[in-house]
């Protein structure tokens, strides 16, 4: 018995070549758009500065590349379909620093084993072209031909050897779809080179070389154009360069967002991170800030040896990269005005037409009012009493309500906590300096003359973002002022949300809140912060606690804190329906000059939406004034 099973063990063996390199071409071959962008790497690493890519039937009929590049001797040309064969690299040290596209040699070797390849190229030194094919594995020699300077790569019927890959592919326009976006990625980093697509003779994609901010805008909408912002920053031997596109542009998918590391479309988790903690607070949760960024640093300090189609790369230093891309993206957000252009309509719409009569009515009283006379459309205190920073005026003194008598002010530091009428270095100032009040439509909005046009406000919007940014400045310096009760207020808690009270222990220490669990099923809230005395300590508690028990595993202190400052702030803000009186509209139209993203509540949603008068010109079909 042991001979005969001894007999039948499979012996180990070394698998034939063409078998290796069918093997390689499942991780590197995925589909007719793997084919497209190792081809056209290799055109660029050959110093090509048009490339043309033309297809047929979605690419699985047919897929050619034709460069004007430096082409391959005659002699290298067998080679070329040669498995680990390149000339791009010689030593481990060039390894550790690859300066090119493409750098394992085994791309045309996988292609040729799954495929009818040719390739036809010409050298600039040569009188003639050569040609070389390879059907499946098999390769024919080499025999000249007449050929233009560059290369020509041919590739028919592809996985014709290998019926469960191809059985595996899609529609035709489905892979053209993908094999133009694969040309994108690769153009987007090159606006030096030319590229096209033609798919079944028809032209798809036609990018002549231009400037580097033109070719990136081809990665978005047309539209977008508008709404972008340029980014250019060097620090420490690593350049940061692209366009941010504004918060609204943001989306639930990640279409529009394009990251490059020295030339290459990668996918990375810590330059995602930076980019999305840069929004925070500037767009909704779920949404991805549409981006392309272009991140350039020394070839030793990045390593692209790290996936079969290398779209991942690691960094030497993750957190010096993370760390310049937050910093920047985020002060270009907070240096430039992120507010939304309203998008007006040719009519109300829907509106019942008595709504329509009192806008229109309340917009006349707007603009025949003196700039600078308070309305009186509103008056009496703001519902249920609550917290408004105050504004000091010019000459004038004092710092926010509510804080102890005799206590420091430390607001002289940053003219934007204390309400300084100096101009703040946000850019985001859009409300006219001279223009101190505004109609209230419906208790609701808010409505203000700007310099180049007017704004509409959504009071809860703005308001919960002053709060927002008033209650972080404050923990920020410290404790927040606490009230005790007077009799401690009961929450009702599960097991899993007072084992969370530990991890909020810090938080809300900070917050000025004081709340211990009383029994297995029970916490009592003992002290709140004093000038959020019309808030429901008991409630609040609560929320906070059910946030903790079911997101617990994704928040870090930072964000769990933010999140706290945002619930405690959407809650004491104004209400859409609550009457503010001039002075408090006033207020909030100075404090919304001076604070930190005032375009955008904590939670995303504009605060602001600005009409110019262009746009008014538009609409009543003038053509000037």
């Amino acid at each position: 018995m042991n001979g005969v099973a001894e007999t039948s063990r499979p012996r180990i063996h070394q698998l034939p070549p063409n078998l290796v390199n069918r093997i390689a071409a499942g991780e590197v071959i995925e589909r007719p758009a793997s084919v497209v962008k190792e081809c056209v790497e290799n055109s660029l690493d050959a110093g090509a500065t048009a490339i043309t890519v033309e297809i047929d039937d979605g690419g699985k009929a047919l897929i050619r590349i034709l460069d004007n590049g430096n082409g391959i001797p005659a002699e290298d040309l067998p080679l070329a379909f040669a498995s680990h064969a390149t000339s791009k690299l010689t030593d481990d040290a060039d390894l550790f620093a690859i300066k090119t596209m493409g750098f394992r040699g085994e791309a045309l070797a996988s292609i040729g084993s799954v495929s009818f390849a040719r390739i036809v190229s010409r050298t600039p030194d040569s009188d003639g072209g050569c040609e070389i094919t390879n059907r499946g594995g098999e390769m024919s020699p080499v025999k000249a031909i007449g050929a233009n300077v560059g290369t020509s790569v041919e590739i028919r019927d592809l996985f014709y050897n290998v019926p469960a890959r191809r059985k595996f592919l899609k529609a035709s326009g489905t892979e053209s779809g993908h094999i133009a976006d694969a040309i994108l990625k690769i153009a987007i980093a090159r606006p030096d080179v030319s590229f096209k697509l033609l798919s079944g003779g028809r032209v798809s994609l036609d990018l002549p070389a231009t400037a580097p901010v033109l070719r990136w805008l081809e990665a978005w909408p047309a539209e977008y154009a508008q709404s972008k912002l340029d980014l250019d920053v060097e620090s420490d031997g690593i350049c940061l360069r692209g366009i941010i596109g504004l918060p609204e542009l943001a989306m639930p998918h990640l279409k529009n967002q394009y990251l490059f590391v020295n030339g290459r479309c990668v996918r990375d988790k810590f330059i995602g991170h930076a980019l999305k903690e840069a929004f925070r607070g500037l767009c909704e949760p779920g949404r991805n800030p549409a981006a392309v960024l272009m991140i350039e640093l020394s070839p030793e300090l990045v390593d692209v040896n790290v996936h079969p189609t290398k779209s991942e790369v690691r960094f030497r230093d993750s957190s010096r990269v993370h760390g310049l891309v937050l910093s920047s993206v985020r002060s270009l957000l907070l240096g430039n005005d992120l507010v939304p252009r309203a998008k007006p309509q040719a009519s109300f719409g829907n509106v019942e037409p008595v709504a329509r009569t009192s806008m229109r009515e309340q917009l006349a009283s707007f603009f025949r009012a003196d700039v600078g006379t308070p309305t009186s459309h509103s008056s009496g205190p703001i519902a249920g009493g609550h917290y408004l920073p105050d504004v000091p005026v010019a000459g004038s003194t004092g710092g926010p309500p509510h804080d102890p008598p005799g206590a420091a002010t430390s607001y002289d530091s940053d003219p934007r906590e204390a309400g300084s009428t100096s101009v703040p270095q946000t850019g985001q100032v859009l409300v006219a300096q001279n223009a101190t009040s505004a109609i209230q439509l419906h208790n609701s909005y808010l409505v203000a003359e700007s310099d180049d046009g007017l704004v509409i406000i959504d009071q809860h919007a703005l308001h919960e973002r002053i709060m927002f940014e008033d209650l972080l400045a404050r923990v920020s310096r410290g404790p927040l002022e606490s009230q005790r009760l007077l009799i401690p207020l009961v929450v009702s808690a599960s097991p899993q949300q007072i084992d969370a009270l530990e991890m909020l222990a810090p938080i809300f220490a900070q917050l000025g809140i004081e709340a211990a669990a009383i029994g297995p099923d029970a916490v009592a809230v003992h002290a709140f912060p004093s000038f959020l005395e019309k808030l429901d300590p008991a409630a609040f508690v609560k929320d906070v606690l059910e946030k903790a028990e079911t997101e617990s595993a994704r928040l870090d202190h930072e964000t769990l804190l933010h999140d706290t400052l945002d619930m405690m702030s959407c809650k004491a803000a104004v209400k859409a329906g609550d009457p503010l009186t001039p002075e408090e509209i006033r207020m909030l139209l100075q404090r919304r000059n001076l604070v930190d993203r005032a375009s955008n509540c904590p939670h995303g949603r504009p605060t602001t939406l600005k009409l110019s008068l262009r746009d008014l010109e538009k609409q009543f079909k003038r053509t000037g004034f």
